[in-house]
């Protein structure tokens, strides 16, 4: 056990490197800095609610710089989209500070987290989940008719309805191959931002979706552009947590060694597989941190009385990390087979990219 005397507890480093480490390769392949996961682990570990999101937006900042150099590299930014978001995340945030200190000064911070939490990734999982779900199967049909499927595939029409919004300036995104009001961009990035600032994340488990959803843009660019605009709004959300006490760097350094490391990871998986996998892996690590994040809801509502709750919020949060890890390094795995030759289930061609 360490003592972290700023936050004032005591919690193992081991934990926070570890933690760091597997949220910096599903953070690297989806796209998100993973605050909606590690707020609430640290919540479990013991940091107070205003700590854990403070300690949580220094963190994500570091890694979401190695990440994007990463993906730079892989040709997944379009810096027209992502610069042209950062004014309204940077209002978003500032908006999103003010809220959490409003509820740090009520003392319901712990429980207002949790609970916003619960609720958006409960909602996005289920819409995330129901798309990817119709994207597959039309990669499946596609491949029994012999048309060839591309590396992305999406078949919600919303990104249709915003990308005719005739508001200007209108800009041309040339690496997404998208045109779109900027006015669009714009409240997407305040809106994501307010959740930033407010629930001491990146943003990206509702900017990814939004950018592939509300957008237009594919997956991977999706992934690689959010990373960019998380580094912005997650350097900004850390000054600002760093000037209202909220942040124990001892806490912030430890998870970044570690997520330094796993980012590289899974930026690199990200070249593997089709857009529909990386959504699947965002669903499924929006309802299990769902799951996780109830649990310590649960038990703190209850006065803290269930002891059993918060020992199973802990071995689910940590599990729930592990098994996204297990899962992406799986589906490279089998893309390597597939490529080989070899045998795979029967899911796996249709979510790998076979060259």
């Amino acid at each position: 056990m360490f003592e972290f005397i700023i936050a004032g507890i005591e919690a193992p480093v081991f934990l926070l490197v570890l933690t760091g480490f597997t949220v910096g390769i599903v953070g690297g392949f989806i796209g998100v800095g993973g605050g909606y996961m590690v707020t609430p682990a640290l919540i479990v570990f013991g940091f107070p609610g205003y700590m854990a999101s403070g300690i949580d937006m220094t963190h994500i900042a570091g890694k979401s710089i190695v990440a994007t150099v990463r993906h730079r590299q892989l040709g997944n930014i379009d810096w027209v989209l992502g610069l042209a978001m950062v004014g309204g995340t940077m209002l978003g945030v500032e908006l999103g500070v003010r809220l959490l200190n409003y509820t740090k000064k009520l003392g319901l911070s712990g429980i207002v987290l949790l609970t916003c939490s619960v609720a958006i990734m409960l909602a996005l999982f289920i819409y995330t989940q129901l798309e990817t779900r119709k994207a597959h199967k039309k990669i499946e049909a596609d491949a029994e008719s012999g048309k060839a499927a591309g590396r992305e595939v999406v078949v919600s029409k919303f990104p249709l309805f915003f990308q005719r919004i005739p508001l200007y300036p209108i800009v041309r995104c040339k690496t997404a191959r998208l045109v779109i009001s900027m006015w669009v961009i714009v409240v997407v990035g305040v809106i994501t931002g307010i959740l930033a600032g407010f629930l001491g994340v990146g943003g990206g488990f509702v900017r990814v979706p939004a950018l592939i959803y509300v957008i237009g843009a594919t997956t991977h660019i999706a992934v690689g552009t959010d990373l960019l605009e998380i580094a912005v709004s997650g350097g900004y959300g850390a000054m600002r947590h760093s000037m209202m006490g909220n942040v124990d760097m001892i806490a912030v350094l430890f998870m970044i060694i570690g997520a330094m490391v796993g980012a590289q990871f899974g930026s690199i998986a990200t070249m593997y597989v089709r857009g529909p996998a990386i959504r699947y892996i965002l669903s499924y690590s929006l309802v299990l941190a769902t799951v996780g994040a109830a649990l310590r809801l649960v038990y703190m509502l209850t006065g803290q009385q269930y002891e059993f709750l918060s020992f199973f919020a802990v071995v689910f949060t940590l599990g729930e990390m592990f098994f996204l890890c297990f899962f992406i390094m799986s589906l490279v795995i089998f893309s390597v087979r597939y490529r080989q030759g070899k045998t795979v289930p029967p899911w796996v061609p249709a979510l790998v990219v076979k060259e």
